[in-house]
This record gives C-alpha cells, sequence and structure tokens, in this order.
C-alpha cells in the first residue's frame, strides 16, 4: 500500500493551507504526491443539468468522466469508504498520500493546532507533529513545528515514511555541454546558461529522466542558442509538440509537469554578465569569461526562479491531431485550430490575410505598378 499520513485539527485550524505550502516543498524534493480530502459532511459535484448529473439522476451509482488532461469519478455509497479502498485508487506510482482529514484512522498523523479555534480533536493513532506555535497538551512528546518551516515537517515526513531523502542522479554537465554543442554546432555562454536553465528547471519539478518521463512540457521565450541547449537537456521538441516557443526575446523559459501542473520560469539574470568578469578578470574578452564563469557560478547568481501556472488548450496537447480542416481559399490543410473564420468561411492564417510572406506573384506585381509598367 501507498504511504499515507494524515493531516488533522480542528475546523478552520490551517489544514488546507498546510498541505498547500508542503506539497511544493515535497515535489521539489522529487516526491510524486496525491491528495485525499475526507469531508465529514456530504458534498455535491456533480452540476445540476450537467450530463454526468443526468447520468445519475437516471440511476447510474457510478459515473466517470474523461477527458484529455483529467479523469473524475462520482460513486454512490452507504458510508464512508475504508481508508484501504481510497488508497487503493491511487496509481501505484505515487510516492506518497496526503490526507486531509480522517483523524481516527490507523495512519500516522500531522496535528495542525491553533488555540483560538479551540481545543485539539481527539484522534487514534500516533501524532508524528504538531503545527502551530503552541504546543497542546497531548500524549507523547511530538516535535512542535512552525506552519512556515514546511522543510522541516518534509524532512520528518521523508525520515520517517518514506526511507529518507530521494537519491537524485547527479547531471553530467560536460557531457550535457559536449552533445549541446554538437546539437548546436558550437559551444558559446548562451549554450552553458541553457543547459543549466534546463537542469535547473527539471531539478525544481522533481523530474530526473525528461528524455523518457513524458512528463514535461517546456515554453522557451527566445530563439537563439539557449534554446537548443533547453531541448537537448529536456529532450522537448516542436515535433513531439512538448517545446513551445513563445516570442519574448528573452533567455528564459517555463518548465511545466502535466503530471502535477506545477511550472517553474527560469529567466537568465542581467546581472550574470558582470558576476561572470568578476569570476575570471584573467580572460581575455567577455565571451571566454562568460564561458568559464557560467559553468561554475551558483546558480542563484545565474538565474531568477519563479513558480508560475501555466495551461495548454486541448489544442496546443502533445499527441495526434484532433481537428483538421481544409482552407476553402488555398485548400491546404490546417490542423489543432489553427483556422480562422472569415465571413463564414474556414480560412488558413495566411488567406485570412495575416502571412508570414508574400507571393513571389504578388510582389513583384506590386514593382511593376509602382516602377509604372503596367
Amino acid at each position: 500500500m501507498i504511504p499515507a499520513i494524515c493531516v488533522v485539527g480542528r475546523k478552520n485550524s490551517g489544514k488546507t493551507m498546510l498541505i498547500e505550502r508542503l506539497l511544493p516543498e515535497l515535489l521539489a524534493r522529487g516526491r510524486k504526491v496525491a491528495t485525499i480530502k475526507h469531508d465529514a459532511h456530504d458534498f455535491e459535484i456533480d452540476l445540476p443539468g450537467k450530463d454526468t448529473w443526468r447520468h445519475r439522476q437516471a440511476g447510474s451509482t457510478t459515473t466517470i468522466i474523461s477527458s484529455s488532461s483529467k479523469l473524475a469519478m462520482v460513486r454512490l455509497t452507504d458510508g464512508d469508504s475504508p481508508l484501504d479502498d481510497l488508497l487503493r485508487m491511487v496509481d501505484r506510482s505515487y510516492d506518497l498520500v496526503l490526507i486531509e482529514g480522517l483523524r481516527r484512522s490507523a495512519c500516522p498523523k500531522i496535528l495542525v493546532h491553533r488555540p483560538e479555534v479551540g481545543d485539539p480533536p481527539g484522534v487514534l493513532g500516533d501524532i508524528w507533529a504538531v503545527v502551530g506555535t503552541q504546543m497542546p497538551d497531548i500524549d507523547g512528546n511530538p516535535p512542535c513545528i512552525r506552519p512556515e518551516n514546511v522543510g522541516a515537517l518534509a524532512d520528518l515526513i521523508e525520515e520517517r515514511l518514506l526511507g529518507g531523502p530521494v537519491q537524485t542522479p547527479a547531471w553530467n554537465l560536460p557531457a550535457l555541454l559536449a552533445e549541446a554543442g554538437r546539437h548546436h554546432g558550437h559551444i558559446c555562454p548562451g549554450q552553458v546558461l541553457g543547459v543549466r536553465m534546463a537542469i535547473l528547471g527539471c531539478e525544481r519539478l522533481g523530474i530526473y529522466d525528461p528524455k523518457s518521463s513524458k512528463r514535461l512540457i517546456t515554453f522557451v521565450e527566445t530563439d537563439r542558442c539557449g534554446t537548443d541547449a533547453v531541448q537537448t537537456v529536456t529532450g522537448c521538441t516542436l515535433g513531439k509538440r512538448t517545446l513551445k516557443f513563445v516570442d519574448y526575446g528573452k533567455l528564459a523559459a517555463t518548465f511545466l509537469d502535466m503530471d502535477t501542473g506545477r511550472a517553474v520560469r527560469i529567466a537568465a539574470r542581467e546581472s550574470a554578465r558582470d558576476a561572470a568578469l568578476r569570476f575570471a578578470p584573467d580572460e581575455a574578452d567577455a565571451h571566454a569569461a562568460q564561458l568559464r564563469a557560467y559553468k561554475a557560478l551558483p546558480a542563484d547568481d545565474l538565474f531568477s526562479v519563479r513558480e508560475v501556472r501555466a495551461t495548454l488548450a486541448e489544442a496546443e496537447l502533445p499527441g495526434r491531431s484532433r481537428a483538421r480542416v481544409v482552407c476553402t481559399a488555398c485548400g491546404e490543410g490546417v490542423s489543432n485550430g489553427r483556422e480562422l473564420s472569415v465571413a463564414g468561411r474556414t480560412v488558413c492564417r495566411a488567406c485570412a490575410g495575416v502571412p508570414y510572406y508574400d507571393e513571389v506573384e504578388a510582389a513583384v506585381g506590386v514593382q511593376e505598378h509602382q516602377d509604372g509598367t503596367l
């Protein structure tokens, strides 16, 4: 059975907020984490009038709704489902399940305590930690951890429940730089930054096998050297629809984990150039200093990192084309919703008046007209 731990406490004690803080910490450590929310009251997930609601009204006791990005099941029960049954519903690839509630289960507990909302509720099983600023009167001697110190809480969970920290493989920077150089044609400072940017993005998401995991989508913001390097490390490509080009003119990239929905945006710091000159003042020129420094400087000196939200429309997802139409003007096929509707006609973007190219015949005609030779 997948290891699980319950976050328990009085209503409004901060259970959900703690899970919101703890999840990113565990994910950043390379853990794959699922959550279960136990509701002491009845809940309604179907909206009246929606198809799944109509299925249930017609008599279905189990309804599954599926799309390319989500799967949900509603099953009518006569009472609370046993915890083992809930855990069996979680894919075995997960490392841990965080459960909000179920204070009377046999799982170990994290007790969230705020004196202003009342004394702690009755809890069965072991309390491994109390999260709060004041220790309540409870049996045992669990550590008291402040709510903002989720790192210490993650340490405790890994040590007692998961057998210690994830043993993460080391990145072979020289080998990746050599591969990037072969792919791009030469090694330059932008290539070094791109390789290190991609490594950092994968580490922050806990993805250490990006080329084989099929979890990663990468948005790149430049069409310069660094993008080839990002592609080398991640294995993301335009052809596989896992590499997205957003023309911002910045050496930056956003890395999206399709399994968890987490995304991080990493941008090269403008100050990295000056940092390189300070690091290698003996080099003959700025290019040589950057090439040497970018391999060795700490990541914090080179990049800014931010957690972001990045979403993809269904037409942007990897896989086979989800739709294909024929332009009524030029007769060429258009895939994945890139067509436009103009005056009631389905046309491609070029025929709609927004081409990135000019027809040679049209260009010649314009020149002849300007010269007065027509």
